[in-house]
C-alpha cells in the first residue's frame, strides 16, 4: 500500500504559513560553523511585529485574549493549536522542510512524551511515501536524516551515542539534508544516555551529549505540550531550556498545560500559550468535517442496587479498609498487600492489591485509589465487560460491512482500552487469558452469523479467513511488552506501533488476507498514537474520567484512508465510542468541552458584541431583539455569559455562535429512544419493491479503451490556457457631500510579476497528480501549445498549472460521456435503507435521512411511501403534496442510500415514482433529481457531472431490461407535467 499524502489542505497549510511568516524579513545571521543553524537576531523588532500580524489575521483564528507577544532574549517560543486527528505530525514535518528551504534551518529536535508516539513519529519521518511526497510532490528535493535516541541497556558502555554524533556532525554544506533528532521525554531526565560526561570520545570536544546538541543552536519541536509543563517542578522542560538552549521552541498540540494565577476569589486558570499563532480548535475541526463525528453508547448498570466498594481508611503501608455497600447492606473488610478483592465480591477475582502507600492503594489493574474512592462491582464483572465487547463487535461489523462494500474499500479497525492485562495476555504460561478467550468466542460467533447472510463473495472470503485465523484477528500493546522477548507478542507490538500500512491493508505481500483489526491496550495509546481507520473505541478500563474528553476519543478521530492510501474527506464518518454506565453523560461533557467549557470549569463562556451583531445580521433581526430572545430563553445572562446548564441547547438552536453542530456528537442511547422515525407503509413498499431492488444493484463504472486515444487526439490547449501571474491594485477614492462621505471604487492598474516560474519538472508533476495524465502526454501538449502560440518561460507558473487542470476538466466533462460505461457487479446485498440483511422490510427510516423539515398536521397522500411528510426544500415539499392520478406509488429516496458510482464520487437521487400507462404497457418507473435552480445552466460543475453519469447509469439499466426513466427537475418544472410527458 502507498499512503497518498495530500498537499495544500487549507487547515494544515495555515499552520505552516503562520510559523514561516514570523521570520519574514527578520535578520538571520549565517552560521560560523558547519554544524550549527543560522542565528536569529532576537533584537530585530520585525520578529514580534510579525507575530502580532499573524495573531490579528482572522484566518489564523487566534482569540483576542491570546494575542500577546511573549518575548525571550534567548529563545523564541511559538505555539500551534491543532485538534487531535487533523495532522500535527504532517504539519510539523512540513514546517521543517519549509524553514529549511526559506531560511536554511537544518537542525531540529522533535521531543515527544512517550514511546508509542515516538514510534509513530519515527515511522512517519522514515516512511518512503512521506519522503517521496515532500521531496517530489512538494518540490523540496530534500530528505530528512532521522536520528532516534533510545534508552541504552548497557550502562557501562563508553561509546558516545552515535545518533547524537550523527546529528551534530550533519553539515550545512549538504544542502539537501535536514537533520532531525527524535527523543522521548523520559530520556531527558530518567536515563543517563544524554547527561553522562564520561564517554571515551565526544564531538567537537564535548563529552556530554546535551552539551554537544546545544552547540548546533537547534530548533526544537514539542509534540503534545500538555505533557511538557513549564512548571518549575517538572524537570523535562527545564532540561530543554537550560541544557539544550534551543533558539526556537515550536509546540504543536491539541491540549496545552494550565497556569493558575492568583488565589481564592482572584484565582484564574488559563492555558499556557506562548505566542499562539494558529488556533484550529475542536469546534472548527468537527464542523468542517476535518475529523470524524462521535457516536457514544453505553449499557446501563445491570445491578439496580449499584453494588459498590468504598475505600474508607488506609493504614500507612500496612492495610486498607473497604466497605462493601449494596442497598442498605454494609460490610467491612481489611485487606493487605497481595490480597485479592474477590474476598469482598467474586466479581473482583482479577483484582489484587499491588501496593499500599501512605495515602493510596495501587491495584493490579494500574489504578491508584485514595480514601473515599469507590469501585462499581458490576463494571468489573466478566458479564458486563463481555456485554461491552459484544456491543463493540456488533458496531464494528456494521461499519466494516459498509466500508468493505464501497467502490474503494476501507480496512476497518477497532480499539479496546482494558485494565486487566493478565486477562488478555494470560499468566506466565499464556493460560487463563479469560478476556481474550471471551473476545475470541464472541468474535467467532459473530463471524459465523455474518457468513450465513453474506452474499458478497469477496467479503465472505475475508470472513472465512478471519474464522480460520481467529487469533490473528486481535493484537495487544502494553508498556511491559517493550521488554518482552516472546516473538508472537513482539509481532503484535510491531504491527500496532510500526506497521500502520499493514494494518490498513486487506492483504499481505503474499496475497493472503490480513485479518488483524482488533487492537487492545492499557491506555498506553491514549494520545499521540493514531490510525486513521479506527472506527470503534471501547473503554473496558474502569479508571476515572477526568481526562480531556477530546483526548480520549482522539485515537479514532482521524479521517480514514481507502485500501489504495487515499484520504477520504468528502463524506461524514462517525466513531463508535462505547463506555460504561458511569460515563453516561460522556456526550454532553464532550459537547461542553468542544464548545469551550467543561461542566466543572471556572471559565465563563461569554458572547461578544461582535458575535451578537454577526448572528443578528445572519438571522435578519435587530441585535437588541436577538439579545432579548436569548435572555428570555435563559441562554444568556445580562452580562452575555452563556448559562452553563443550557449550553448544549443554546448551541443546538443557535449554531451560528460557533458551537459544534448537533449531528457531530451523538448519544446513541438517547438516539435509540428519542430519534424521530418515519414509518414505511408496507403496502406502498410492495409496489415500489422491484424499482428499489434494481436501484440497489451494485454497478461499477469504467471507461472505453478509446478514451486515451481520444485525449491524445482531441485535447488541445486554447490560446488563453497559460497566463502570466498578474496582480491588480485596488483603487478607491473618498468623495464628500455637505453631510456625508462615501467611498467610490475606481479602476486600478495591473502589474505582471516576473521571475515566478516553476521548475519544469515540478510543473509537470503538479499537473500529473491533479489529472492522472501521463507526464509524457502533458509534455507533448505543452510543447504543442508553445509551438502554436510562442514560448515564454514566465508562463510556466502556478497560475498556468491551475489553468491546465481546469482546461482538462472542462474538456473531460464535454467529451467523456459516451465513453463512460456501467456494468453490473457480480454481487448484490439484501441490506438497504428499507430492508434488513435477510431482505425483510424495516419498520421505519430515520427522519434525518429524508430531510430536516417535518410538515406538522399534514397527512400525505395514500400513494406516498411514508406516513409523514419530511423534506429539504420547498420544491421537494411541493412534489410530496402533489396528487397525480397516474402515479401508483412514490417516495423520497433516503440520503446516500443508493450508491451510483460517477467519475467524481458516488451519487444518490431524490425521488422515485411508479406510474400507470394507458396504452397497455406495463408500469413505468421514474427517478427524479430535484435541483433548486431556475435554469439548468446554474448547476455547479460537479452537479452536472454527476447528473450526466446518472443518465448513463439509467441507460444501462434500460439496456439490462428494466423500464426506468431518469429526469432532473428544477424550480420551474411541475411534477405532473414531467409524468405526463414521460407517459406519452
Amino acid at each position: 500500500m502507498e499512503i497518498k499524502y495530500q498537499t495544500g489542505l487549507e487547515h494544515q497549510q495555515r499552520a505552516v504559513d503562520a510559523i514561516v511568516n514570523v521570520f519574514k524579513d527578520v535578520e538571520i545571521e549565517k552560521p560560523s560553523q558547519l554544524y550549527e543553524n543560522p542565528k536569529i537576531n532576537f533584537s530585530d523588532s520585525r520578529l514580534y511585529e510579525n507575530i502580532k500580524a499573524v495573531q490579528t489575521d482572522s484566518q489564523y483564528n487566534v482569540p483576542k485574549e491570546n494575542r500577546n507577544q511573549t518575548k525571550n532574549e534567548d529563545c523564541l517560543n511559538l505555539d500551534i493549536k491543532m485538534e487531535t486527528g487533523t495532522g500535527k505530525t504532517y504539519v510539523y514535518a512540513h514546517t521543517m522542510f519549509e524553514l529549511h528551504k526559506r531560511f536554511g534551518i537544518n537542525k531540529f529536535i522533535v521531543a515527544v512524551p512517550s514511546i508509542s508516539i515516538k514510534e509513530g513519529a519515527k515511522a512517519f519521518l522514515r516512511d518512503s511515501d512521506a519522503k517521496r511526497h515532500f521531496s517530489n510532490t512538494c518540490g523540496y528535493n530534500t530528505e530528512i536524516d532521522l536520528c532516534v535516541i533510545n534508552k541504552s541497556n548497557n550502562k557501562s558502555t563508553k561509546f558516545f551515542p552515535s545518533e547524537v554524533r550523527n546529528f551534530v556532525n550533519g553539515s550545512l554544506q549538504i544542502t539537501n539534508r535536514i537533520y532531525v533528532l527524535l527523543v522521548n521525554s523520559q530520556l531527558f531526565t530518567n536515563a543517563k544516555i544524554l547527561t553522562r560526561d564520561d564517554y571515551d570520545f565526544g564531538v567537537y570536544g564535548f563529552h556530554r551529549p546535551l552539551d554537544a546538541i546545544k552547540i548546533t543552536r537547534p530548533f526544537l519541536i514539542i509534540d503534545e505540550p500538555h505533557h511538557f509543563s513549564r512548571d518549575i517542578k517538572k524537570k523535562t522542560y527545564n532540561v530543554i531550556t537550560e541544557s539544550i538552549k534551543p533558539q526556537c521552541i515550536i509546540r504543536f498540540g491539541a491540549t496545552y498545560p494550565d497556569i493558575t494565577e492568583g488565589k481564592r476569589k482572584n484565582k484564574v486558570v488559563r492555558k499556557d500559550y506562548l505566542n499562539l499563532l494558529y488556533n484550529l480548535n475542536s469546534c472548527t475541526a468537527f464542523n468542517q468535517n476535518l475529523i470524524k463525528g462521535v457516536a457514544k453508547e453505553h449499557f446501563d448498570s445491570p445491578d439496580t442496587n449499584n453494588e459498590l466498594i468504598k475505600l474508607t481508611a488506609i493504614e500507612s503501608k500496612k492495610s486498607a479498609t473497604f466497605n462493601y455497600i449494596k442497598g442498605s447492606q454494609i460490610r467491612t473488610y481489611i485487606l493487605h498487600k497481595g490480597d485479592c478483592l474477590a474476598s469482598i465480591s467474586p466479581e473482583m477475582a482479577n483484582l489484587t492489591i499491588e501496593q499500599i502507600g501512605s495515602d493510596f492503594v495501587e491495584l493490579s489493574n494500574g489504578q491508584t485509589k485514595h480514601k473515599n474512592d469507590t469501585l462499581y462491582v458490576s463494571i468489573f464483572s466478566q458479564s458486563y465487560q463481555e456485554a461491552m465487547m459484544k456491543l463493540a463487535i456488533e458496531r464494528h461489523f456494521q461499519t466494516e460491512r459498509k466500508n468493505f462494500n464501497r467502490t474503494q474499500r476501507i480496512k476497518t479497525l477497532a480499539l479496546f482500552f482494558i485494565d486487566d492485562i493478565q486477562g488478555f495476555r494470560g499468566d506466565n504460561n499464556g493460560k487463563n487469558a479469560w478476556l481474550r478467550d471471551s473476545f475470541n468466542t464472541l468474535l467467532k460467533e459473530k463471524i459465523k452469523n455474518e457468513l450465513n447472510k453474506e452474499n458478497n463473495p469477496e467479503y465472505a472470503d475475508f470472513l472465512k479467513a478471519s474464522l480460520e485465523n481467529l487469533k490473528e484477528c486481535s493484537a495487544g500493546y502494553f508498556s511491559r511488552d517493550n521488554s518482552d522477548s516472546d516473538e508472537a507478542i513482539a509481532k503484535e507490538v510491531d504491527d500496532i506501533l510500526r506497521n500502520k500500512k499493514g494494518l490498513l491493508s486487506f492483504k499481505n505481500a503474499n496475497g493472503q488476507w490480513n485479518v488483524r483489526r482488533f487492537l487492545f491496550s492499557k491506555w498506553t495509546l491514549k494520545d499521540g498514537w493514531d490510525n486513521p481507520n479506527v472506527f470503534t473505541i471501547t473503554k473496558l478500563r474502569s479508571s476515572g474520567s477526568e481526562n480531556s474528553k477530546i483526548q480520549e476519543v482522539g485515537r479514532g478521530l482521524r479521517l480514514p484512508v481507502d485500501e489504495f492510501g487515499n484520504r477520504i474527506s468528502n463524506e461524514e464518518f462517525k466513531l463508535n465510542y462505547i463506555v460504561d454506565f458511569r460515563e453516561n453523560d460522556f456526550a454532553n461533557r464532550l459537547v461542553a468541552e468542544i464548545n469551550g467549557d467543561t461542566i466543572e470549569s471556572s471559565i465563563v463562556l461569554k458572547i461578544t458584541e461582535e458575535q451578537l451583531e454577526k448572528v443578528a445580521i445572519k438571522r435578519e433581526v435587530k441585535k437588541e431583539k436577538l439579545f432579548a430572545e436569548l435572555l428570555l430563553k435563559d441562554y444568556l445572562d445580562t452580562d452575555k455569559n452563556v448559562i452553563k446548564d443550557n449550553i448544549s441547547k443554546f448551541y443546538d438552536e443557535y449554531p451560528e455562535f460557533n458551537g459544534v453542530q448537533t449531528n457531530k456528537i451523538v448519544d446513541v442511547n438517547k438516539a435509540n429512544n428519542n430519534e424521530k422515525k418515519i414509518r414505511i407503509r408496507p403496502q406502498r413498499y410492495a409496489e415500489l419493491k422491484e424499482l428499489w431492488q434494481k436501484l440497489n444493484r451494485k454497478y461499477v463504472i469504467f471507461f472505453e479503451k478509446t478514451l486515451n486515444d481520444k485525449i491524445e487526439k482531441d485535447f488541445h490547449l486554447p490560446p488563453n490556457a497559460f497566463s502570466y501571474i498578474v496582480i491588480s491594485s485596488q483603487r478607491e477614492s473618498i468623495s464628500t457631500t455637505e453631510n456625508t462621505a462615501d467611498v467610490t471604487k475606481e479602476v486600478g492598474v495591473q502589474h505582471r510579476l516576473r521571475g515566478k516560474q516553476l521548475p519544469y519538472n515540478d510543473f509537470l508533476k503538479r499537473i500529473n497528480i491533479a489529472t492522472s495524465l501521463p507526464i509524457k502526454l502533458i509534455h507533448e501538449k505543452i510543447t504543442e501549445y508553445f509551438k502554436n502560440f510562442g514560448y515564454d518561460a514566465d508562463l510556466i507558473n502556478e497560475s498556468s498549472v491551475t489553468n491546465f487542470i481546469n482546461q482538462f476538466n472542462n474538456w473531460k466533462v464535454a467529451n467523456i460521456f459516451g465513453l463512460v460505461k456501467y456494468k453490473q457487479a457480480n454481487y448484490n446485498t439484501n441490506e438497504t435503507a428499507f430492508t434488513n440483511y435477510d431482505g425483510s422490510l424495516k419498520d421505519d427510516v430515520a427522519q434525518n435521512l429524508l430531510g430536516n423539515e417535518l410538515a406538522i398536521n399534514v397527512t400525505p397522500s395514500n400513494k406516498y411511501l411514508y406516513d409523514k411528510i419530511v423534506y429539504e426544500s420547498e420544491l421537494e415539499k411541493k412534489n410530496i403534496m402533489s396528487e397525480i392520478d397516474d402515479v401508483v406509488v412514490y417516495g423520497k429516496i433516503p440520503q446516500r442510500s443508493i450508491d451510483i458510482p460517477t467519475v467524481i464520487g458516488n451519487y444518490s437521487p431524490d425521488f422515485m415514482y411508479v406510474v400507470h400507462r394507458n396504452n397497455g404497457k406495463k408500469e413505468l418507473n421514474i427517478v427524479i433529481e430535484t435541483k433548486g435552480v431556475d435554469i439548468e445552466e446554474n448547476l455547479r460543475g460537479e452537479e452536472t457531472i454527476k447528473i450526466k453519469c446518472a443518465q448513463e447509469f439509467f441507460k444501462q439499466l434500460q439496456e439490462d431490461g428494466f423500464d426506468v426513466e431518469f429526469r432532473t427537475q428544477i424550480n420551474n418544472d411541475d411534477m405532473k407535467k414531467i409524468v405526463a410527458e414521460l407517459i406519452k
